[in-house]
């Protein structure tokens, strides 16, 4: 397996997400839960610049549009797709050389109809806040994404947004967490590893920044 690829564990996830239909102190633990999802870049000598299934860092900005959820966000130059794919559930991308470690991915999961959304944003985000005053997290907040339909302004997502404060020998995120209307759940993250942080952040929060839904 490429060692690019996302560490997601399935089974937790599905174990967490049955726990959060019981409530809302239990939508905490899945907002929680994967948070503590990491990525294992390898080394710029262990990897072809283009990756098995992926692509050639791009010369300049690239918008990409994911179709069937309808969204968007733009990647930077000098950035290469290590795996996935846009209009799948899930996709890497990477800064070059792959040692910078700065990296974007977003994964989705289709929820239950009558899943608490809301339930889970508002139960997500105060446990983000008090992370906040406990040293976990740098910052937290509400991210909604709203827009034009049809004539009538409309809510595309409700979702929450989080920068972490990153720990020695692990990784550092800024995250943006969201539901659709249709409840499918999609975790986006820009990271890199802790020691390499704050020189991606800038290309990081632009990504992050970057994402709309609509249009």
């Amino acid at each position: 397996m490429n060692n690019n690829k996302v560490l997601f564990s399935a089974g937790v996830t599905t174990l967490a997400c049955s726990f959060l239909l019981v409530g809302c102190n239990s939508a905490t633990s899945v907002g929680q839960g994967l948070l503590n999802q990491s990525i294992s870049p390898a080394s710029a000598s262990a990897q072809p610049q283009a990756a098995a299934g992926g692509s050639a860092a791009s010369a300049e900005a690239v918008t990409y549009k994911n179709k069937d959820r309808n969204f968007s966000f733009v990647i930077p130059a000098g950035w290469s797709k290590q795996s996935g794919d846009v209009n799948s559930d899930t996709v890497l991308f990477m800064q070059e050389p792959l040692t910078k470690t700065c990296s974007f991915q977003f994964n989705m999961t289709r929820m239950q109809g009558d899943f608490p959304a809301e339930a889970s944003v508002k139960a997500s985000l105060d446990s983000a806040k008090k992370d906040i005053k406990i040293d976990k997290n740098l910052s937290a907040k509400r991210r909604d994404e709203s827009g034009m339909e049809n004539g009538k302004k409309v809510r595309f997502t409700r979702g929450w947004e989080l920068t972490e404060k990153g720990k020695a020998g692990g990784h550092q995120r800024i995250i943006y967490q969201a539901y659709d209307r249709q409840n499918y759940y999609l975790n986006m993250m820009a990271a890199a590893e802790t020691e390499h942080f704050e020189e991606c952040r800038p290309a990081l929060q632009k990504i992050i920044d970057s994402i709309k839904f609509g249009g």
